[in-house]
């Protein structure tokens, strides 16, 4: 007959003439005591239990009352659906409360919106009871919503601490630092994003562009702008030199450097072994970052060609 009941039981490890041993043996522990039974906190979650159905309540309540009378002017999928914008906005007030509520200040703004939301709130639907010649049934639905909130504000008031103002300002400058890190670490990671873009955006304009002009070109065009001396007259202005275009590296070499001749370079680097990202093939060759990722690119596939 299978044992009904397996007994806890604990593993030793030990050496026995040389030789590491391992067994179980009954575990002797005592077990740790148990708990008392807690009925502040099953008090506590009845309360809020009971707050969250009075609110769904008042919820559909003042959506059914509401969304009656804004049938006179709109459908009905749009009547009931924005009938219930202000009992969903109180609620959705006291959430943010709860979150603020180690915070006086900041509590006072959602604490004064949801009564706002609230007054509007019982205003139409006291209204709606008056416009159908059932004034008590809308005053009634409107104690419901105020009921709602009531009980929601007994419960806060349960469990709200009043902090000491230098704790109050201790934890809100801890709040505030972990804030500041995450919106910029946010902020940085946009700005790599929008970097990354811009890079695809330039490659993907280049390679559109047959005849090999670089978008740097484009918006930095080299004009030459005459220059003129104070007593120089004006049929002798001279202009500025043309810029010389950049020599190749290798010797022996008398021509402006070509994209071939910058993919060349990158190829026999990579050949040597030399690990090259985009950013070090922009200083190597000094071109922009878009423009390197290309010539580094056609190095990487030549490279793999003959491999």
């Amino acid at each position: 007959m299978a044992r009904l009941f397996n007994r806890p039981t604990r593993t030793i490890n030990e050496t026995v003439n040389g030789v590491p041993v391992e067994y179980t043996v009954p575990d002797t522990t005592p077990a740790p005591p148990k708990l008392p039974f807690n009925l502040d906190a099953t008090l506590r979650r009845i309360l809020f239990a009971v707050a969250v159905l009075m609110t769904v309540g008042a919820i559909v309540w003042g959506t059914v009352a509401i969304g009656g009378m804004l049938l006179l002017l709109a459908p009905a999928w749009a009547a009931y659906l924005v009938s219930g914008v202000f009992d969903a906005g109180w609620a959705a007030a006291l959430i943010a409360a709860w979150l603020l509520r180690y915070d006086s200040t900041r509590a006072t703004v959602p604490n004064r919106a949801g009564l706002a939301m609230l007054t509007v709130s019982m205003t139409a639907i006291v209204i709606d009871g008056v416009r159908t010649h059932a004034v008590l049934v809308g005053i009634v639905g409107a104690l419901v919503s105020a009921a709602a909130k009531g009980v929601w504000a007994i419960g806060m008031h349960t469990i709200r601490i009043k902090l000491d103002p230098k704790y109050e300002a201790y934890l809100r400058t801890l709040q505030q630092q972990a804030g500041t890190e995450q919106a910029l670490a946010l902020g940085e990671w946009d700005r790599m994003r929008t970097g990354d873009r811009t890079v695809r955006l330039r490659v993907a304009l280049e390679a559109r562009r047959p005849d090999g002009t670089t978008v740097d070109q484009i918006v930095n065009p080299a004009q030459s702008t005459p220059v003129q001396a104070a007593d120089q007259p004006v049929d002798q202005i001279e202009s500025t030199p043309e810029p010389q275009p950049v020599q190749a590296v290798h010797a022996g070499a008398n021509r402006p450097v070509q994209p071939e001749d910058q993919v060349d370079l990158l190829v026999t680097l990579l050949r040597k072994g030399e690990h090259i990202t985009k950013s070090r093939a922009a200083e190597i060759l000094g071109v922009p970052e878009s423009t390197a990722y290309r010539r580094l690119t056609k190095a990487t596939s030549v490279v793999n060609q003959y491999n």
